[in-house]
């Protein structure tokens, strides 16, 4: 949560933020990025010493995916569908070690992971769609790989399923944030609408967390 919160002042510093934000609030975003760099760091060392050996294991994979994020942060291609995706990938990957840590079953863990790794990275792909089709109408084919890209994620979840491999709700619990990428891909809202695009995906979001949480406790 540090980490993530100091990202925004971050991109500041390194001027992702425009000339203005970075020469009017760099000593404020330097600020923030020292005391939520120092917290994350005391935290992080806290909460490995006390870490069972499989769970300081499992936090190598969101270590090294975020090595990775950061390069991709530092080279401006953070916001390139890649960068995004990648961004997604970190967060999902985190139901690792924070799963291992609760001792949950590993089917309940993965299934966690996959499910908000497949919604965010089709999310991401649909939103990238609806900016492609502000820029350049009617972007047929970025939107149309959108909305299939959803139907392969949702359809290796279901494979996954008869294979044991995660809870039968998995499907389910990936589908509010998959279904509202593919509509927002399908009628692609006005640019100026993309706050509101953002807020449903977040419910929508919070609509898959209460499934796994009601179904998978």
């Amino acid at each position: 949560m540090c980490v993530f919160l100091a990202h925004e002042p971050l991109l500041v510093l390194l001027g992702a933020r425009g000339v203005r934000a970075a020469r009017d609030e760099r000593a404020t975003a330097r600020r923030w990025v020292t005391y939520l760099g120092a917290m994350a760091i005391g935290l992080g060392v806290l909460a490995t010493s006390r870490a069972t050996e499989p769970v300081r294991r499992a936090l190598l994979i969101p270590a090294a995916l975020a090595v990775v994020l950061a390069a991709a942060i530092l080279a401006g291609r953070e916001r390139t569908i890649a960068g995004e995706m990648l961004s997604a990938l970190t967060l999902a990957s985190m139901c690792l070690p924070v799963g291992l840590a609760a001792d949950v079953p590993d089917v309940t863990m993965v299934t966690c992971v996959l499910v908000y790794a497949c919604g965010f990275v089709c999310a991401t792909a649909c939103v990238h769609a609806v900016i492609t089709h502000g820029h350049q109408p009617p972007a047929t084919a970025t939107r149309s790989a959108a909305v299939a890209g959803i139907a392969c994620a949702v359809g290796a979840l279901v494979w996954l399923t008869t294979r044991g491999l995660v809870a039968p709700v998995a499907p389910w619990a990936a589908m509010p944030v998959c279904a509202a990428g593919g509509v927002l891909a399908i009628l692609s809202p006005r640019a100026t609408r993309l706050n509101a695009v953002g807020w449903v995906l977040v419910g929508s979001s919070l609509t898959t967390a209460t499934i796994l949480v009601v179904t998978l406790r």
